[in-house]
């Protein structure tokens, strides 16, 4: 098992990436808001890190990102769901689409499938 991780900057692809998803049989996703510190220029600019991680709170400067999470069980749908984001959400080597990686998953508890929970 797999954990898929992506963190989208643009956050309007996402609609479209959760359909998709469904098309290859994920459908499970945990997805949410994010604030990513690169976004808020904490690190440039001369200002006090107190006062930049201030801006990560004002609303009239959040920059969000979605995080999406998904347990992937086959190797075979982990590579078709990285195939999707990239149609989806286009190259991730380009700024501003954001990041994608995987975690390989030694046990997972609780994770069973539709069928499985239906039985019970």
């Amino acid at each position: 098992m797999h954990l898929l991780v992506i963190i989208l900057d643009k956050t309007g692809d996402l609609e479209n990436l959760v359909h998709k998803f469904r098309d290859i049989g994920i459908t499970g996703l945990t997805i949410f808001d994010s604030i990513g510190i690169g976004k808020t220029s904490l690190y440039g600019g001369g200002v006090p890190i107190i006062a930049s991680l201030s801006r990560i709170f004002d609303s009239d400067t959040k920059t969000y990102n979605h995080t999406v999470f998904s347990v992937i069980r086959k190797e075979e749908t982990l590579k078709q769901a990285i195939q999707v984001v990239e149609e989806v959400c286009g190259d991730f080597m380009k700024p501003d689409v954001g990041i994608l990686f995987t975690i390989k998953l030694d046990s997972v508890i609780g994770f069973g499938t539709l069928e499985e929970y239906n039985k019970k």
